[in-house]
């Protein structure tokens, strides 16, 4: 099943305690990733494509220990909830199984939305 048909769509939010900070969700689901970068655009990368911005930030998460808890059990509000450490406050967690919450700065959110990467795409 495709990333898209399976996940909703989540939209990125300011940070709550850094306006400069954005909130960004990403689902990783079967070898792709994808990041919701604006209402209505996001990309979908895999592990060759992923960009190094994106990669640096998974593998702190990753790196952090934490339980991880069925998609099912969680609500959207959830995605964008740091219930890991504050640690994770401006690098991001992991919500669920397959739901992630980035924080990235403006500027490469708005790198990733002018990314003309050929596997990235737009919906």
């Amino acid at each position: 099943m495709p990333i898209n048909d399976f996940f909703p769509i989540l939209t990125p939010v300011v940070h709550p305690k850094n306006w400069d900070l954005i909130r960004v969700p990403l689902i990783r689901y079967e070898g792709e990733y994808k990041i919701n970068l604006d209402d209505r655009m996001v990309r979908i990368y895999n592990d060759k494509t992923l960009p190094d911005a994106i990669k640096s930030k998974m593998a702190m998460i990753l790196a952090h220990p934490h339980e991880v808890i069925h998609d099912n059990s969680i609500q959207r509000i959830d995605v964008y909830t740091n219930k890991q450490s504050p640690e994770l406050d401006e690098i991001g967690w992991q919500s669920s199984e397959h739901y992630f919450c980035l924080v990235l700065d403006r500027a490469t959110v708005n790198e990733l939305k002018g990314s003309h990467d050929a596997m990235a795409q737009e919906r």
